[in-house]
């Protein structure tokens, strides 16, 4: 039975977390900080219990696929978890986002969590294939602290 993997990616934003949850929260804009995300085919809006979104990903190279999410979790300004399917490669997903507060700043935590398929050779593919999924995560972490820290806060 293949087990759960999870990889997370932090980083520190030089602004309160109130600031941060507002663009975590704004699902459209996904494209701009997910790597892998292409661009939102649909959007219920601002994340929100219950809120569902659909995204083109780039799962490696030429290989794309439609993911759906639903946040299952929501306990604002502190965590979220969206729950996903539609990766062949992959069952049980969440992408999780934890802020907390560091000082001044905000210790941003992404993870993504799920649980190839295949059997022994999904957990060869996810072995071979989890240093770039951990690269893609840690770049998404670094985006994010970026736009967040380009955005202006609002008065």
């Amino acid at each position: 039975m293949a087990r759960q993997t999870s990889i997370t990616a932090s980083a520190i934003i030089p602004a309160p977390p109130e600031r941060v949850w507002a663009i975590a929260c704004d699902t459209g804009r996904y494209p701009e900080w997910v790597e892998n995300t292409l661009r939102m085919i649909r959007t219920d809006g601002l994340a929100r219990p219950g809120a569902t979104m659909e995204e083109l990903t780039r799962i490696a190279g030429p290989w794309k696929s439609v993911t759906r999410w639903r946040v299952t979790e929501f306990d604002p300004p502190r965590r979220q978890v969206q729950q996903g399917e539609g990766v062949s490669t992959a069952k049980n997903m969440a992408v999780i986002i934890e802020l907390s507060p560091a000082g001044q700043d905000t210790d941003f935590t992404l993870t993504v969590s799920y649980t190839p398929r295949f059997g022994p050779v999904g957990a060869l593919i996810d072995r071979a294939v989890r240093g770039s999924i951990t690269r893609s995560q840690q770049r998404s972490a670094q985006a994010f602290a970026a736009l967040v820290a380009s955005e202006k806060p609002s008065s």
